[in-house]
């Protein structure tokens, strides 16, 4: 796959920003990761990446394991979908760890967290992932665990620390994202409009180094989702926004599309970091590959990662046909002055 352009537009204005935007261009790596932990055929997705040490880990969503190859020694708690860990030197080759150790107040193994964004806060190895529940009428919202050594995690609370309480949204939050704006810790998340029909993005805020608890949490996004689905690319879905800022400007990458649906990767732009605004034409960045090719049917679910060099990487999921299964992969994010 080439290199690709994502071309800054005159007509892109923020408003509340002084610095300009710049043209993105996308450096596609040798990298296919799958898992087959669950069974013969690679699955992976969701990715997010920190940097511990001289060492990348990579978290990632895994299905349930195949019925006739569950492992005899494999705790039934882990039977389900859940998180696990991929450790790589190179950001290009992947060697799987282990499961998410993910652990409840009472120290007990629980399973099911999904769709992980890991970051590191000030120290400290911060995990926000989605989960079902038997509040919020059953729907899945955000939980927030913390861990010491990137696999074992802990809990902060016995409940979801984010359920969005809106007039535009059902109860639900997927998604998460988290990156620091000031003194506010921002979360990024997808939910659905009240109708269940269409995968719309809202945002929330909570003190930063607070212990993002249930009670730290305000609602930015008020009156209306701050991103929905407006172009045909993204049919009836934007969801999965990953978040870095480069030079006084955050970049937003996200999907759209239903997964299965054709999902793609768009971007938008923002110079407070609230506010987002698309790239012009209709914010579409990385499409899928070409017929034929790995992820012809689907690039999707982005995961950005910036390292301690400032060197900026998109991951993101991928499959060959709407009935394939997913591998992950990589791209160099270079940003370049004009378009």
């Amino acid at each position: 796959m080439k290199n690709m352009l994502v071309p800054l537009m005159a007509a892109v204005c923020l408003a509340s920003c002084s610095p300009t935007p710049m043209a993105v261009v996308l450096e596609p790596l040798p990298m296919r990761y799958g898992d087959t932990s669950r069974s013969e055929i690679p699955f992976a997705k969701d990715p997010t990446v920190i940097r511990l040490g001289d060492a990348y880990l990579m978290y990632y969503s895994v299905t349930a394991f195949v019925p006739d190859t569950v492992r005899v020694k494999t705790p039934p708690v882990l039977t389900g979908w859940h998180t696990a860990i991929a450790r790589s030197t190179d950001l290009v080759n992947w060697d799987r760890v282990c499961d998410l150790d993910l652990r409840d107040s009472r120290n007990n193994r629980i399973s099911g967290a999904v769709a992980p964004c890991v970051r590191i806060l000030d120290g400290k190895i911060h995990l926000f992932y989605q989960m079902g529940w038997d509040g919020a009428d059953g729907m899945s919202n955000i939980w927030h665990a913390v861990s010491e050594d990137g696999f074992t995690f802990v809990n902060t609370a016995d409940r979801p620390v984010f359920i969005p309480e809106t007039s535009w949204s059902i109860r639900r939050s997927i998604d998460a994202e988290v990156y620091r704006v000031g003194d506010r810790l921002i979360l990024a998340f997808a939910t659905r409009d009240k109708s269940g029909t269409y995968q719309i993005m809202g945002m929330a805020e909570a003190p930063y180094g607070s212990d993002y608890g249930p009670d730290k949490w305000k609602l930015v996004s008020t009156d209306a989702p701050f991103l929905k689905p407006e172009y045909p690319w993204e049919m009836s879905c934007t969801e999965a926004p990953s978040v870095v800022r480069h030079k006084g400007i955050w970049y937003m990458f996200y999907a759209g599309a239903y997964n299965h649906e054709h999902q793609q990767i768009g971007l938008a732009v923002s110079g407070d970091g609230r506010s987002f605004v698309r790239i012009a034409p209709d914010g579409l960045c990385f499409p899928s590959g070409e017929a034929g090719s790995w992820n012809a049917a689907e690039s999707g679910h982005p995961g950005v990662f910036q390292d301690d060099d400032g060197q900026v990487y998109l991951f993101f999921q991928g499959k060959a046909a709407s009935d394939a299964t997913y591998n992950l992969s990589v791209c160099k994010v270079h940003f370049k002055r004009g378009w």
